[in-house]
């Protein structure tokens, strides 16, 4: 193979690295293994100094390995032995505690026995106590209930023993008034008294009378009038209209106004039982046939009456003073303030009235008057309107009831 020059310079440096190379792996394998070997004879010395120490601590291991193997083996055996020993014992202590526990048990029922036994009996004494002043107040109670009954009895009839008497009083001394007003008018103007109408004696002196045809037209008129009246007062809304005021006076604690109230519905009953029980004649009440003798004005007309008629308009004034009096000191005794208006007797006006004579109008008006006047000198306690009599009693002025009257002579 011909080579250039430059070939084979290239070669000879390629050969020379491979020969340099070689070598120095050659020598590092050599040396490689001469340490190896060196190595190997250290471990081989090492060795057999280490294996008579090793063998020792083997042998120990061996010997602490069988220890605790017959260690364990002996153990049960052992515990076995101090189990059977200690099994009397325990049984006899288990025995005992239950015993124990049990006696302690039936203490504790016993006592819960006992404690529940004390508290019923506590409770029954408890119940049975209560129900003994529970008796003993439903005794109490229907025993002051009773003695209230009985005292409430009697006091009812004291009250009305009281009211009985005091009315009988009342009526005793208001039909002394009225004779004692009558009779001084009488003796005042010289003229017989008249009271409510009806069936009154006429003059023996007297001369002229009224044609037959005029006597029986008044007749007519007066029978027809009375009986209005009559069926007027039996009405049941009349009684209703008393008995819805008298509640009213309860309801205002006016005391002093119901009594005096309740006093003049008495007196209305008893009056009308007197013209019920009458036995009236008209052909005899000289009324009829007396010619009129005054003139007089009311609500705006003329109007003509006899001294009969004229005697009537004054008992008007003087009953109705007379019922304002005591309507008046009633009002005034319960502090209720003047309001003779809403009295029922003033809105009544009618007692002493029984049909005849007047219309009814007209004797509502004149006692109205009498009684507004009797209702302020006594509510108001001053007595500008009457004046006391020597009974003590107290009588429009005859002044004043000339002006309410305003009657004129015809003749």
């Amino acid at each position: 193979m011909n080579l250039s020059p430059r070939q084979q310079t290239l070669w000879s440096v390629a050969l020379g690295a491979a020969l340099t190379l070689g070598i120095g792996s050659a020598a590092t394998a050599q040396d490689r293994g001469g340490r190896d070997r060196d190595s190997n004879e250290q471990s081989d010395d090492s060795k057999a100094k280490a294996d008579p120490r090793r063998q020792r601590v083997e042998a120990r291991q061996n010997e602490q390995r069988q220890q605790p193997g017959q260690q364990l083996q002996q153990q049960p055996a052992q515990r076995q032995g101090a189990r059977q020993q200690r099994e009397p014992q325990q049984q006899t202590d288990y025995r005992q505690n239950v015993a124990r526990q049990q006696q302690e048990s039936q203490d504790q029922q016993r006592e819960q026995l006992q404690r529940q036994q004390a508290r019923r009996q506590g409770a029954r004494e408890q119940t049975d106590r209560r129900n003994e002043d529970q008796q003993r107040a439903v005794r109490q109670q229907s025993d002051t209930r009773q003695d209230d009954r009985q005292n409430s009895q009697r006091e009812q009839v004291q009250r009305e023993q009281a009211v009985r008497s005091q009315r009988e009083q009342s009526q005793r001394q208001q039909t002394a008034r009225n004779t004692e007003l009558l009779r001084q008018q009488r003796q005042a103007q010289g003229q017989p008294a008249r009271v409510m109408g009806g069936n009154q004696p006429g003059r023996r002196d007297e001369q002229n009378r009224v044609s037959q045809d005029q006597q029986q037209s008044r007749i007519r008129e007066e029978r027809d009038r009375a009986e209005r009246f009559q069926q007027d007062r039996q009405r049941d809304d009349r009684r209703e209209q008393e008995q819805r005021y008298a509640r009213q006076l309860q309801q205002q604690r006016r005391d002093s106004q119901y009594r005096y109230q309740q006093q003049y519905y008495d007196r209305l009953r008893a009056q009308q039982l007197r013209f019920s029980a009458r036995n009236y004649s008209y052909s005899n009440d000289p009324y009829y046939y007396t010619p009129a003798s005054y003139r007089y004005n009311y609500g705006g007309r003329s109007y003509q009456t006899n001294r009969y008629g004229r005697d009537l308009m004054t008992q008007a004034v003087n009953y109705g003073y007379q019922e304002g009096l005591r309507a008046g000191q009633a009002d005034r005794q319960d502090n209720w303030r003047n309001d003779y208006r809403n009295s029922y007797a003033y809105q009544d006006a009618s007692y002493g009235y029984n049909g005849y004579y007047l219309d009814q109008d007209q004797y509502n008006y004149y006692f109205r008057q009498g009684f507004q006047r009797g209702y302020e000198d006594s509510y108001g306690n001053d007595y500008q309107y009457g004046r006391r009599g020597n009974d003590g009693n107290y009588a429009i002025l005859a002044g004043v009831l000339g002006v309410i009257l305003g009657l004129q002579l015809l003749h």
